[in-house]
């Protein structure tokens, strides 16, 4: 069995999916023509570019921490989950093979794939529970496209091994931005990054060389040093203000009639340089359409951190997690057999707010308890309790006409005289 075949699952003869894998051989690949669309080589600004990495990370750890369920719709309309042991429901539970790949490491990878080279790619796999996705890095395939910039075809190379695989392909999972060869967000940014990262260098010189700059110190001509020894003195001493000395910012004593002279010419206040960091970071929230409040790159009050959130949730992750979804959604059902099956995001998870708030809002909307002893109990870790299975119903609580027991009203049975 070649590479590929091993690497990649073969669909045919396995799931009732119309398209198989096709991997070329080694010769052909090397015969055929260079891709028309490379995706970008940006990643490396995930390690150096510190707006982008922030904002990248802060997106795709949120949304690979949402729950993500499986579901099916019934005859009568109403969707349920789909049983655990289906292969759809355990391959999303663990779709990685790899030691230490959790789902939610594989999903932010690809999540930031996605968000730094505007392309992501996964081919389907056989695990030790089933199906499972393996990760292809950007640096390691390239898209081709037609004229009418449609990828046709996947040029993979991995560990010295080459081929290319035919699109559609029902074991590749592929999802790009507005065509296959448009630049990612970084590369748009390129020239707002360069900027910022030549002003990094600006102010490591100015750290490096400003205090020697912006003052210097005056001794008179008709006071000269009495010997070498005395100026070598002074400049030792000088020095223990000026180079790590340990004495930074202090004040040096100055003698026979010498002055500190400051130099008007230039000032390290005058670049600016935390409002230019803030104009950069802001300026990448808003090319990935995040407020920077939600990443403190600009302050919020504690009456609008609910907004944010609810925000933040609602609608500027939401293109994100609709995009990766539906990507999921083009190759796993159908490559697991269970096309009529759909995957997911629980967004409300997030939205639910705290415990008390989630309690306060239940019980209300009840209008009695919802919760018994022993899931309360359970909550905290703690065993259960005999006849702790029973939903207590306080005394002012009835069936018919009963105020809520947050409202304090009377019961039914009292307003009437009984």
């Amino acid at each position: 069995m070649s590479f590929w075949e091993k690497f990649v699952r073969k669909s045919a003869g396995d799931t009732n999916t119309a398209t198989a894998t096709t991997p070329v051989h080694e010769t052909q690949w090397q015969a055929s023509p260079r891709p028309s669309a490379t995706p970008s080589d940006t990643a490396g600004l995930y390690a150096t570019e510190y707006a982008v990495r922030t904002v990248t990370d802060f997106i795709a750890s949120n949304i690979a921490s949402l729950p993500f369920k499986t579901y099916m719709q019934r005859a009568n309309g109403d969707r349920v989950e789909v049983p655990a042991n289906t292969p759809l429901a355990s391959m999303l539970a663990h779709p990685s093979g790899i030691t230490g790949q959790t789902r939610f490491t594989l999903f932010k990878a690809l999540l930031l794939d996605q968000l730094l080279t505007g392309s992501m790619c996964a081919t389907v796999t056989h695990t030790a529970t089933g199906y499972g996705l393996r990760r292809i890095l950007p640096s390691n395939y390239s898209i081709r496209v037609n004229g009418n910039e449609e990828p046709t075809a996947l040029d993979v190379t991995i560990d010295g091994h080459s081929s290319t695989l035919r699109l559609p392909n029902a074991a590749v999972l592929l999802s790009h931005g507005y065509n296959p060869d448009t630049a990612s967000v970084p590369a748009a940014l390129r020239d707002l990054l360069d900027e910022a990262r030549a002003l990094s260098e600006y102010r490591r010189q100015i750290a490096r060389n400003g205090g020697r700059v912006s003052a210097y110190v005056y001794r008179p001509k008709e006071m000269p040093w009495l010997s070498q020894a005395d100026y070598d003195d002074f400049k030792m001493a000088l020095d223990n203000y000026t180079k790590g000395g340990g004495r930074e910012g202090g004040w040096p004593i100055l003698k026979d009639g010498m002055e500190f002279r400051t130099i008007d010419a230039f000032k390290p206040v005058d670049v600016n340089d935390l409002e230019a960091r803030d104009r950069i970071n802001i300026a990448v929230c808003n090319a990935y359409h995040v407020s920077p409040e939600n990443l403190g790159f600009r302050t919020s009050t504690n009456s609008n951190i609910q907004a944010f959130k609810e925000q933040l949730w609602a609608v500027e992750l939401m293109p994100y997690i609709v995009q990766f979804e539906q990507a999921l959604n083009m190759t796993l059902p159908a490559i697991t057999g269970q096309a009529y099956a759909w995957i997911e995001a629980n967004v409300d998870a997030k939205l639910r707010g705290t415990f008390s708030e989630q309690y306060q809002a239940l019980s209300t909307a009840t209008g009695r308890p919802f919760m018994t002893t022993n899931e309360a109990r359970r909550l905290l870790n703690r065993p259960q309790v005999p006849e702790g299975d029973q939903l207590v119903t306080p005394l002012n609580v009835s069936e018919g006409g009963q105020p809520s027991p947050q409202d304090g009203g009377r019961t039914q049975t009292a307003q009437e005289g009984r």
